[in-house]
């Protein structure tokens, strides 16, 4: 009896384990696989465009050229145009915090009147004359005299060290992207021809059909949906008076890639900038209270209509997994999480044995 109670737990027990063996190897090698998940991402939305070139009687290897080197062209224009703009923000930004602080303070300061009257504290009087400071120590060396102490790394540093771990990451998506679209059907071929049976190939086939355009139609959708948010951005940006409004409009599409953390980043710039724009509180919270509406409008009635049924995920599935991925890779791994997110629902729905993955993602 006790040996067939500890064998009903020794399976849940080796999946707990295998499970997190699992999110420590992807941890370990995130180095490895975020590359590689980015370029099978890309791959899904760029595939129909290579087909499309393929349809014309050119050669796979030469329509996946001049995808990959469309896409490089848009990531450099992109980067161009955001260079003055963001280039600026980032050598305000000590400046910036510092106003921002400043104001901070003031707006706090009736709020802590009244803390102080509350718990009985008295009010400085201003009748008091100030304490003179005692005499410096003879011994003590002045300001001037000090040692200068070698000034630790500054913003700009730090950003030009993040900015070449991005540019060899971004390298290393595009060479995988390119070998993976001039390798046309190849590898969706291998991937089918090692399932065991007939009917494990057709559910392959279903599996891979399905993850690709679902994860082609969300990234399609979400930069259509992007744009349209972005051009609302931009012209409440412009008509309230912020700086660079069509900056605002170019970081509101790239950032809603990003769910949550994209919107989060974007209403602290937003009052970081308006801190040093604007004088009263009403103006200083009136831009990231327009982008918070305009937000909202699109997340509750466009999106909803634009990504219909086929990406029918549970929210709260959704929240876990954008924190597990954004815990395992970051960044990347948020903007992941989604699409991983629907091609494990694709396994649950096609796999009887993952049936409980799919009720447990889908609403």
């Amino acid at each position: 009896m006790q040996n067939d109670h500890q064998k009903s737990h020794s399976p849940l027990a080796i999946k707990i384990i295998a499970a997190i063996l699992t999110a420590a190897a992807l941890t370990i090698g995130r180095e490895f696989f975020i590359p590689v998940a980015l370029a099978f991402c890309f791959h899904a939305l760029l595939r129909p465009v290579v087909r499309l070139f393929e349809g014309w009687h050119l050669p796979s290897w030469l329509g996946a050229a001049v995808v990959v080197l469309s896409v490089l062209f848009l990531i450099i224009a992109g980067s161009w145009a955001l260079s003055g703009p963001i280039g600026n923000f980032v050598d305000r930004a000590p400046t910036s915090i510092r106003k921002a602080r400043e104001k901070i303070k003031e707006m706090g300061g009736p709020f802590q009147r009244m803390s102080d009257a509350a718990s009985g504290k008295a009010a400085p009087s201003q009748s008091s004359q100030p304490r003179p400071a005692p005499p410096p120590s003879p011994s003590a060396p002045s300001a001037a005299q000090s040692p200068t102490q070698p000034a630790g790394p500054g913003l700009f540093t730090t950003l030009l060290g993040k900015g070449s771990i991005v540019i060899v990451g971004l390298i290393q998506v595009l060479v995988l992207l390119y070998l993976l679209l001039a390798a046309g059907n190849l590898l969706f071929r291998k991937v089918v021809k090692v399932a065991p049976g007939p009917d494990e190939k057709r559910t392959m086939k279903d599996v891979l059909h399905d993850t690709e355009s679902i994860v082609a139609r969300y990234l399609i959708v979400t930069a259509l949906i992007n744009m349209g948010q972005a051009g609302a951005v931009g012209v409440a940006m412009w008509a309230i008076g912020m700086p660079e409004p069509w900056m605002w409009a170019l970081l509101t599409f790239v950032l809603e890639f990003i769910p949550y953390l994209g919107g989060a980043t974007m209403v602290g710039l937003l009052l970081i900038t308006a801190f040093t724009t604007f004088s009263s509180t009403g103006k200083i919270l009136l831009p990231a209270i327009l982008y918070l509406v305009i937000t909202t409008l699109q997340n509750n009635v466009i999106s909803p209509y634009a990504y219909g049924g086929r990406l029918k995920l549970n929210p709260i599935a959704v929240m876990i997994c954008v924190m597990f991925w954004w815990f395992i890779w970051g960044i990347p791994g948020v903007f992941l999480s989604i699409p991983i997110a629907a091609t494990l629902k694709v396994l649950g729905d096609q796999v009887p044995r993952l049936a409980p993955l799919a009720e447990l993602l889908g609403e």
